[in-house]
């Protein structure tokens, strides 16, 4: 008899671990979903490993290698969707095809391998994400057998909720879509006591990335995904130190690359980078990539060419072809940004976020402002007026700002409270001193103030890692 061992990772999320045996069709699935903490982010999805797949599948069709002649049948059965959800099914070989429904197909002879996207439902704030795990995602189609494939849909725990960090006991809040569509007074959907209690950031799996409690601890963790469906206490299952960062307060804010790698805005006025293949494990870690010509960095963020931005003093623009060396060298762009209306100097800002269009929104203090993104790719030093810009409460202390599906953007406010800005609201300029009342007022007794905030899964078509699906 003779064995393969074949590992077929779909989209990310899904890693199977066939055994195949040559004198029958038994496949053993060994994997699971990612989302529940078995695999850190990978840079790009795919369905690497498909030609070995299908080479297995081969050998375990009756009597060896697997005809190409004539047609079979394939019977897909679907399990875990919502009514109105379609899954996104593809089946690749001599004859591909995709499917969107279950039921049987007739496709032509020969070696296929199967695999399922995640499919999400509509939501005007963040929408539910389901996974999917395939039984069988190497198969041999002949004329002797219908073939038959489950394909099994989960919803991803973190999905369908805005997360925050509470400055409480609980240090995680998640509230639920549903819970926050109009101005109310609610607790958190979902309470996590764990170690993270910083900047926040999400991977594509759904799995959350906090910033610990202290030096001397772990200075970052993961919460797996299937974590945080519902409140309790929950262990990290990735906690990472970084020695070389020996000040305090040792990590500003996190935000990954559009490879899959975290960077941190950290304390001495430098900018780090921890490369993808590091996160997958717990540990001592190395930055690969250090810049240390930035000044009291605060909010980091990049924009869809894959440029690095920094709030503080100035606004920053680091380029994408310079990311992955480390350098002394100043930024390629730095910008001195004053309000709409009025001469309010708001520096670089202190946190950043970009909405779908590419421009580029900050607060200050109490000011949110937007910069245009035909402004952003100017070279040197510049002193440019804001496109648009209101103040809010000057009792708010706002976190990481985040736009949702319908392209509102939220902030968290005074102690217990956050908002929703209306994209009327974000297009209209305000005299600074006028505080802008969001058109959605959330108040919790489960958060504090000056919170950092995350939705997963972010829009499609933003700039963040965790934007999905990949456009």
């Amino acid at each position: 008899m003779m064995r393969l061992h074949l590992l077929v990772p779909l989209f990310g999320l899904v890693s199977v671990s066939l055994l195949v045996s040559a004198c029958s069709d038994e496949i053993i699935d060994g994997g699971g979903d990612g989302g529940a903490g078995g695999e850190a982010p990978t840079p790009t999805a795919g369905t690497g490993g498909g030609s070995s797949a299908a080479g297995a599948a081969g050998e375990s069709g009756a009597g060896g290698a697997c005809s190409t002649e004539g047609n079979g049948d394939v019977s897909l059965v679907v399990e875990g969707l919502p009514d109105g959800i379609d899954p996104d099914i593809t089946l690749e070989g001599p004859d591909s095809q995709s499917a969107s429904s279950a039921g049987v197909i007739s496709i032509g002879a020969g070696d296929y391998v199967v695999s399922a996207k995640p499919v999400f439902d509509d939501d005007p704030i963040v929408r539910t994400m389901f996974s999917a795990k395939v039984s069988r995602p190497a198969i041999c189609v002949s004329g002797d057998a219908a073939q038959t494939v489950k394909i099994t849909y989960t919803e991803v725990a973190s999905s369908n909720k805005l997360w925050m960090a509470t400055g409480k006991d609980d240090e995680l809040a998640g509230f639920a879509a549903a819970d926050i569509a109009e101005t109310v007074m609610t607790d958190a959907t979902v309470s996590i006591d764990t170690s993270g209690a910083g900047s926040l950031a999400f991977d594509k799996d759904g799995n959350l990335w906090a910033v610990g409690p202290t030096i001397g601890e772990d200075m970052l963790v993961r919460i797996p995904a299937a974590e945080l469906g519902e409140s309790g206490t929950r262990a990290p299952d990735i906690k990472i130190k970084v020695p070389e960062i020996e000040c305090f307060p040792f990590i500003n804010h996190i935000a990954f690359d559009p490879h899959g790698n975290l960077w941190l805005s950290a304390c001495g006025d430098v900018l780090r980078r921890l490369n993808a293949d590091d996160l997958k494990s717990s540990g001592d870690k190395v930055s690969d990539v250090l810049f240390t010509e930035v000044e009291a960095n605060q909010g980091i963020a990049f924009d869809k060419d894959g440029n690095l931005w920094v709030a503080g003093p100035t606004l920053e623009r680091f380029d994408a072809a310079r990311l992955d060396i480390s350098d002394t060298d100043a930024a390629d762009l730095k910008l001195s940004i004053t309000t709409a209306k009025g001469n309010k100097v708001l520096g670089g800002g202190e946190e950043l976020a970009f909405d779908k269009a590419g421009n580029l929104w900050g607060v200050a203090g109490s000011t949110v402002f937007q910069i245009a993104s035909s402004v952003l790719t100017r070279t040197g030093e510049q002193d440019v007026k804001a496109n648009v810009s209101f103040d809010i409460d000057v009792l708010a202390l706002s976190g990481t700002p985040a736009f949702d599906e319908g392209n509102g953007l939220w902030l968290s406010l005074a102690s217990g409270e956050f908002g929703r800005f209306s994209p009327t609201q974000l297009g209209t300029s305000v005299d600074p001193g006028t505080p802008v009342v969001p058109d959605t007022l959330i108040s919790s007794d489960s958060i504090t103030s000056s919170l950092p905030i995350a939705l997963f899964p972010a829009p499609q078509g933003l700039p963040l890692y965790h934007s999905l699906p990949e456009e």
